[in-house]
């Protein structure tokens, strides 16, 4: 395979999501992209609109303090602290940029991060094994997000290298950005 320069583009990707057939032709991977500058009442990804990766929390899923308190010890900021139902709090004043020690202590996954740096070539690698569905299909990717062009040197790495690779390309967007993006 011959490099690019675009493979080595970074950018915030909140979600792939493969076998999708109503985001374009055929049978696509939707790429997620953090960030966006609106804020719709309707918006069907709100935890893309931030452009940085954010810490969420899945009360479901969580074991409750009587049986897990790795998250509390996890966090250098004393961020969580014990809630009066059993439940660990996230004091978002507190919470800082501590690469989310505490969702990788937490093994249930009730601490997740929305969002993570990722290489135009690690996600099309990902996508990649899909290939035979795209194929057969007509599909291909569609970039999403929030607002995929908010993004816009990752946005279009993304798509160069993805036609260099013979991948059918798409993109969902608001428009709702300067027209030179």
């Amino acid at each position: 395979m011959m490099f690019s320069e675009d493979t080595q583009v970074t950018g915030i990707v909140f979600n792939i999501q493969h076998y999708s057939v109503h985001d374009g032709p055929g049978i696509r991977s939707n790429i997620f992209l953090k960030g966006c500058p609106l804020a719709c009442r309707w918006c069907s990804n709100p935890e893309s609109r931030s452009p940085r990766p954010e810490l969420a929390f899945k009360e479901g899923r969580c074991l409750g303090l009587g049986k897990c308190t790795r998250c509390l010890g996890a966090c250098p900021h004393q961020a969580i602290r014990p809630g009066s139902d059993g439940k660990p709090v996230i004091d978002r004043t507190l919470c800082r940029d501590c690469a989310f020690q505490c969702a990788a202590a937490c093994p249930p996954h009730a601490a997740i991060v929305y969002g993570e740096h990722r290489t135009v070539d690690s996600v099309l690698q990902e996508v990649e094994k899909q290939e035979i569905f795209f194929s057969t299909s007509g599909g291909g990717i569609t970039l999403s997000g929030g607002e995929p062009l908010f993004q816009e040197k990752f946005a279009l790495a993304l798509l160069r290298e993805a036609r260099r690779r013979r991948l059918a390309t798409a993109v969902e967007t608001t428009g709702f950005m300067p027209w030179e993006r």
